[in-house]
């Protein structure tokens, strides 16, 4: 578990639970396949995959973000 925000500059995978929020840095591409407590921010310039669950809500800032789990918020 990672409690608190979680700041993606890099290309990489989020897995397991995040208590806060993801945030995905433009020019960064990530899959989500965990649980997200807060929100997801896509900056411009992003991609994010999410195929987990996020509680908050996905906010795409000029980003490219595909969503095959669940979102709630």
């Amino acid at each position: 578990m990672h409690s608190g925000d979680l700041i993606m500059d890099g290309d990489g995978r989020v897995s397991g639970m995040i208590a806060g929020d993801v945030v995905v840095r433009s020019g960064c591409d990530v899959r989500i396949s965990g649980m997200v407590a807060g929100d997801v921010i896509v900056e411009p310039g992003a991609s994010a995959w999410i195929s987990g669950m996020v509680s908050g809500r996905v906010i795409d800032q000029g980003g490219r973000v595909r969503v095959s789990g669940m979102v709630r918020g």
